[in-house]
Formats: structure tokens, sequence, C-alpha cells
């Protein structure tokens, strides 16, 4: 059967050059090549759980910092008292570009946007690594939108008093 597309390019040939093209060197040997390979996975395989998880760069000290610059509690939630934690998922591919990203539980309100910009925004992360090689790798992040204590309604509401919590989940399955 592996003969036959070989067969059939042949056949294609001959009917298409003359005799004067086709010429194969009497001495020469055909050859075959086989690769064993020992792990398959696609180019585009993305790993739920890996042994070293991706990271921001500089760790979490740094994302905080990237946090606390950029985000701003949306204005229609603050004037709602909207809080709640907003459950981003995302792919770090091997290269530390962030793609996929989508928003898996939202509190709405402006908050669920806030979070995939802040996200959109930040730097390259360093990619996650499966025996010792970078790969894609999905990650998941909790945002917790949460005004302080004691407030009621948009007068007694600003940016600085707004605390966010951010935390790494553990990777789990879709």
């Amino acid at each position: 059967m592996k003969k036959l597309p070989l067969l059939l390019l042949l056949c294609i040939a001959l009917y298409a050059c003359d005799k004067s093209e086709l010429f194969i060197e009497p001495n020469q040997e055909i050859s075959e090549a086989i690769v064993e390979v020992s792990e398959v996975s696609s180019l585009d395989e993305v790993f739920i759980r890996v042994e070293e998880q991706p990271t921001y760069p500089g760790g979490m000290t740094e994302w905080y910092k990237h946090l606390s610059k950029t985000l701003k509690y949306p204005e229609k939630a603050k004037a709602e008292g909207v809080e709640g934690a907003v459950f981003l998922s995302f792919v770090v591919d091997k290269t530390g570009e962030l793609r996929d990203m989508q928003v898996v539980r939202g509190i709405g309100h402006g908050c669920d946007e806030e979070a995939l910009r802040v996200l959109l925004e930040s730097d390259k992360w360093n990619p996650g690594k499966q025996r010792g090689r970078a790969v894609n790798s999905r990650m998941q992040l909790r945002i917790v939108f949460k005004l302080p204590e004691g407030s009621s309604g948009p007068a007694t509401l600003s940016h600085e008093t707004t605390e966010v919590i951010i935390e790494t989940l553990d990777n789990q399955s879709n």
C-alpha cells in the first residue's frame, strides 16, 4: 500500500516527461530513514499540570506591583457595591506569550473586563517547564474585587481604599 503513491508518481512522471529526461544512475541506491521518537507530542499541546509552573517575571511580588499600578476598580461596580472574584483562564505558551484568555466565572459590572485588561497588559511570563523544556501550559488566576468595610455607596469609595486580592490557583482540569 505504501508503494502505491510512489508508483502513481512514477507513472505521472513517465507520462509527463520524454525519454531524454528520464535517467536513473545504475549504481544509485534508494535508502530509507527511520527515526524513533520516544515521546510524541503536538506542537500545540497545552499541559494542565507541569513540573515547573509558569511565573510572572520577578515572581508574585512583581505581579502584585503590576496589579497595583494597572488595576482600577470599575466605577459601575463601585457605585453598585459589587464585590467578588473573577476567575480567569489563559495559556502561557513556550515563549511566555499569553493566549486563549477567558473569564471562567465573573461578577460583571466591568470587573471581568478590567481583570482581562490587566492580564493583557502584563509582560511576557516565564513559561512552564516539563522535563526541563518550555511547554504551553494552562493557568487559572483569581482576582478578588473587594470594597473597604463600612463603605456604602459611591460617595465614600475611592480607588486608593479599594482592596484587590490576587491569588494564583493550582492548575485544574477544565
